[in-house]
């Protein structure tokens, strides 16, 4: 039986994420300039596009929207977690910061090509995946945001 999707009354975007988790969309702006937080929709990830996911992945993140798990928009229509999911939602919107940056083709060959070392250089997954420099500057910049914004 498939897993029923959380019902969300509206578009919910990034910007409102961060916010309940404690975070400023403005102060996201002098390390993703060309991200604008309340633009970027995030969006539960259907059945079928969760099959490609690796396990224990949380989100996706596509020039267009940011899709993550029904577990993921549960807790945050909770209100459970909130540093977490603003953690998260910085490190996804550092995705399409890179995105812009890149541009879509020099985005994948990057992300792929970094992954693929990983592997040919005897990485499991977890660990390729931990080393993608796209990564670590999304979790750097998850990091730094989440350490920095009031309590």
């Amino acid at each position: 039986m498939p897993e029923a999707l959380p019902r969300v009354a509206g578009p919910i975007t990034a910007g409102e994420m961060l916010r309940s988790g404690g975070i400023d969309p403005d102060a996201l702006v002098a390390i993703a300039p060309r991200v604008t937080p309340d633009a970027v929709t995030v969006r539960v990830a259907s059945p079928l596009f969760r099959m490609v996911w690796a396990r224990g992945i949380s989100a996706v993140t596509m020039p267009w929207a940011i899709y993550v798990t029904p577990t993921v928009m549960e807790r945050h229509m909770a209100g459970g977690e909130p540093a977490r999911t603003g953690r998260l939602m910085v490190h996804e919107l550092m995705h399409v910061e890179q995105w812009r940056r890149l541009g879509g083709f020099r985005h994948l060959v990057q992300y792929v090509g970094d992954y693929l070392r990983g592997r040919a250089h005897g990485r499991t997954h977890w660990e390729a995946y931990r080393a993608v420099r796209l990564e670590r500057e999304a979790r750097a910049a998850a990091r730094l945001m989440s350490e920095t914004q009031p309590r």
